[in-house]
């Protein structure tokens, strides 16, 4: 099983970063993302090292401020997930070190979306 992990992509396993500035990252997204996200016991960070330096993938529970998604269809999350990461993308101003932001969008159940909006630069 190893060889056919290694094979397709399951073997190679991200590490988490906790430097300065990894520390500083999450105390800046802390600061930043509006409260119903980071009041929420779903909310996680996890900055990493990518190949064009670091990298912040935040979970985010969707349904914190009380919305609810019954009769939703999967292309509605997408899109909802593309309207609401972009939104909350552009409240945040320059961060301490030059990021990519990847959004986990939690819409609760199944319907999780992810969703990379890209570069933050540096102050």
């Amino acid at each position: 099983m190893g060889f056919l992990s290694n094979l397709f992509g399951g073997g190679k396993k991200v590490e988490e970063v906790n430097d300065a500035n990894a520390q500083a990252l999450k105390q800046f997204f802390k600061e930043n993302l509006p409260s119903e996200f980071i009041n929420s016991a779903k909310y996680a960070i996890s900055i990493t090292q990518g190949d064009k330096g670091y990298e912040a993938r935040i979970n985010m529970d969707m349904t914190a401020d009380g919305s609810a998604y019954d009769g939703f269809a999967k292309e509605n999350f997408a899109e909802l997930a593309d309207w609401e990461s972009e939104r909350v993308f552009d409240l945040l101003p320059a961060p301490p070190v030059t990021v990519t932001v990847i959004f986990d969008m939690d819409f609760g159940g199944k319907n999780k979306v992810t969703m990379n909006r890209g570069r933050l630069l540096a102050k």
